[in-house]
């Protein structure tokens, strides 16, 4: 049998984000989100060239869909110096704003790690992701959220940046996607940029209630909201559901016990909890 590495790291959910930089470079970003339960599984395999198999699954493990190929996850195995057969999989839609490519970049480099025992700590693991995610403009600042648990304010920029973390969010989050938003194109739009940085507010609420009050506050004044989107957050408001939009994705996500039967009208429902803890390592076997 084969030996194989398998790594886990939590998907992030981001609320209200502001681009840091010069206007023709991005370094990053500020803001708020929430570390999820659900995210990407990577497992690994030794091989004399990189390939790279993104998948779909169902909550059995059932397979709906794989893509071949992942430019941010081949360039982090070229940087490393290795090659290597990895499949991820995941049950939320990708590219919807669940910091799947983040995930993916950290379990997957988590599982090389492991199955060539390359010895790199989990802080250099982070900076090439993040650094990857800079290249690519696949990201908003998921990685250093994705390097620990909780609901997060992210005060300055990159893996060095001051992150306060909070853990009382217990209830179950809902979700649902109408689609992808291309983050690349978005923040190459400067008229798109120019309105969420106006959107942005210096804030590091204290609770659930607040955070989620401060997402939603965010979503509006973003000119983000799609006419999907906001038909759902109308809903969630009338039936007094903590809500806001996925940034970025075309999606709702949404707080308590209520939220999953009043989602269920608009579409699948994925059902998560904060993660308490950020990217790990699995298991490994022959």
């Amino acid at each position: 049998m084969d030996e194989t590495s398998l790594a886990f790291c939590p998907g992030h959910i981001s609320g209200w984000f502001k681009k840091t930089g010069s206007e023709n470079s991005f370094s990053g970003s500020i803001g708020g989100g929430i570390v999820i339960s659900e995210g990407v599984f990577s497992e690994a395999i030794k091989a004399d060239e990189t390939v790279i198999n993104v998948c779909r699954i169902d909550r059995t493990g059932n397979l709906i869909s794989c893509d071949v190929g992942s430019p941010p996850i081949e360039y982090a195995l070229l940087k490393l110096g290795i090659s290597a057969q990895i499949t991820t999989k995941t049950i939320l839609p990708v590219g919807a704003g669940f910091g799947l490519s983040a995930a993916s970049l950290l379990s997957s480099i988590k599982a090389v790690n492991e199955l060539y025992s390359l010895d790199i700590c989990d802080e250099e693991i982070a900076q090439i992701a993040y650094e990857t995610e800079i290249k690519f403009k696949s990201g908003l600042g998921d990685v250093s959220a994705c390097t620990g648990g909780g609901y997060i304010c992210r005060k300055s920029p990159g893996m060095a940046g001051e992150i306060i973390r909070r853990y009382d969010m217990d209830k179950t989050i809902s979700a649902i996607s109408f689609g992808p938003l291309a983050t690349d194109k978005i923040l190459k739009d400067k008229y798109i940029m120019e309105k969420i940085s106006s959107a942005y507010n210096e804030i590091c609420p204290d609770t659930p209630e607040d955070f989620f009050k401060a997402s939603r506050e965010f979503a509006e004044r973003s000119g983000l909201v799609s006419e999907r989107v906001r038909e759902v957050l109308n809903e969630c408001s009338l039936r007094e559901i903590p809500a806001s939009m996925t940034m970025l994705g075309e999606g709702v996500f949404a707080y308590g016990e209520k939220a999953p039967a009043i989602l269920s009208k608009f579409g699948e429902v994925y059902l998560m909890k904060m993660s308490d803890s950020g990217f790990s390592f699995r298991n490994r076997r022959e």
